[in-house]
């Protein structure tokens, strides 16, 4: 047998560290639960002849109190990188297979090639558009209030480089919260954002990766981290939860914080109704390929964020980051670094092939692209099988039954990418709203 704790946590990724974080400042006692030997869980940062390359997230966005408390308070803030301000404004698209910025301004909107004069000219009339009452898909709630070329254009490859997602599956009350809530609070998304102004967040990562910040949560819970140990079973005993290990162990607590993927929980969550809900959630895969590239060798120059590709475009490739670009502390001196993604809902069995075919496949596009020719100085590959969770139309009923678990099972909390919010930040922040709760218990 083993020990009572006010709080079991499930999971040792951003999540897990993060609750553990905000629960040590009240002094609470908790024991966190990692089943591999690494903390992190989708937050992985590699040093390979000196490029810092993401496996996983490859910024965190500056977007909430939670986040700024965290990095501040865990004297973070003098690392704190920032993107180049004037190449991070830079993102594009193809557009005849050539990369064309996104539009930033209204000057640049008026004169860009992405959208047709047509086009243009119809996103004035979105104010006309009558607003939805009940959830849709974003292809057609964007369709809709904009036409299919901003869709398909700039929404689409936008979307499908967060989620790797298909946005005629993707709910827009999820996907598109921002725009969902101005179109329901004002009837139109134009007016809304004529009436609200908003600051867009700085993006940010560390010289080492964002791994700095796994590693700067973890020195001061290292005796509340039990690596190696997964969870095979949560019970419920009264008011108390029971969590069996692999070690055939069994603890008892007040407090759960579930931080796991969906398809982990599902198989040890004793509610067989929200178990077998949670294995409809779908997750795209991923391959990530990271190369390092000499600049002499590469004769159109990069100059901005990354690229992301549409439909149509029919490349192999989802987007590519241009990591050094607006970091260069992440690539040595005379040398680039990109990250490209492959997958998604989009091409998901090109995740099934061999990694050195697929890689030959991407790095020829590359190269043709960023008319590169010479050695590949660097090269990695990552492959998440099950990526990305994806918040589909059906999400909603999924959602329903999440909501009616944990209202029935007070002091458990999931606090995972697949409930509220799949980034860094929205994790953080759920982390000090579930933390809080239990410090006032």
């Amino acid at each position: 047998m083993g020990s009572h704790f006010n709080t079991i946590i499930i999971g040792a990724g951003i999540s897990g560290l993060s609750s553990a974080y905000f629960l040590s400042k009240k002094n609470k006692d908790f024991l966190i639960f990692e089943s591999s030997k690494y903390l992190g869980g989708t937050i992985k940062s590699k040093k390979i002849k000196n490029f810092i390359c993401e496996i996983g997230p490859n910024t965190v966005l500056m977007n909430n109190d939670s986040v700024k408390k965290i990095i501040k308070e865990n004297g973070l803030l003098n690392k704190v990188l920032y993107p180049d301000e004037k190449k991070n404004k830079n993102r594009y698209v193809l557009v005849n297979n050539n990369l064309t910025k996104i539009p930033t301004s209204f000057y640049e909107f008026l004169f860009s090639k992405i959208l047709s004069l047509k086009s243009k000219i119809s996103l004035l009339f979105e104010s006309f558009a009558s607003r939805h009452t009940k959830n849709v898909t974003v292809a057609d709630f964007i369709k809709k209030r904009f036409g299919n070329e901003f869709h398909d254009n700039i929404i689409e490859p936008f979307l499908t480089g967060i989620y790797a997602g298909d946005t005629s599956k993707m709910s827009a009350r999820h996907c598109l919260k921002l725009l969902w809530s101005l179109e329901q609070n004002y009837g139109s998304v134009t007016m809304g954002l004529f009436k609200e102004k908003f600051k867009k967040p700085s993006s940010f990562n560390f010289p080492n990766g964002l791994g700095e910040l796994i590693t700067t949560l973890s020195v001061n819970l290292k005796e509340e981290i039990r690596l190696n140990t997964s969870v095979i079973k949560i019970s419920k005993h009264g008011d108390l939860y029971k969590i069996k290990t692999n070690d055939n162990r069994t603890y008892t607590c007040k407090n759960v914080i579930s931080t796991v993927p969906a398809f982990t929980l599902s198989k040890i969550l004793f509610d067989r109704k929200l178990s077998l809900e949670l294995k409809n959630i779908d997750y795209s895969p991923i391959d990530v390929f990271h190369f390092g590239l000499k600049k002499k060798n590469i004769r159109d120059k990069v100059n901005g964020f990354g690229l992301l590709t549409k439909k149509n475009d029919k490349k192999s490739f989802l987007g590519i980051l241009f990591n050094s670009s607006i970091f260069n502390q992440l690539a040595p001196k005379g040398f680039e670094l990109f990250t490209v993604l492959v997958g998604g809902q989009r091409n998901r069995n090109l995740c099934k092939l061999e990694p050195k075919l697929l890689q030959e496949i991407i790095l020829n596009e590359l190269n043709q692209l960023i008319n590169h020719s010479g050695p590949v100085y660097m090269s990695n590959h990552y492959r998440w099988k099950k990526g990305i969770p994806q918040y589909n139309l059906k999400y909603d009923y999924i959602e329903d039954h999440i909501k009616s678990f944990l209202d029935k099972n007070t002091n458990f909390y999931i606090n995972s990418n697949f409930y509220r919010g799949i980034s860094v930040s929205d994790c953080i922040s759920k982390s000090e709203f579930i933390s809080k709760k239990i410090n006032r218990n």
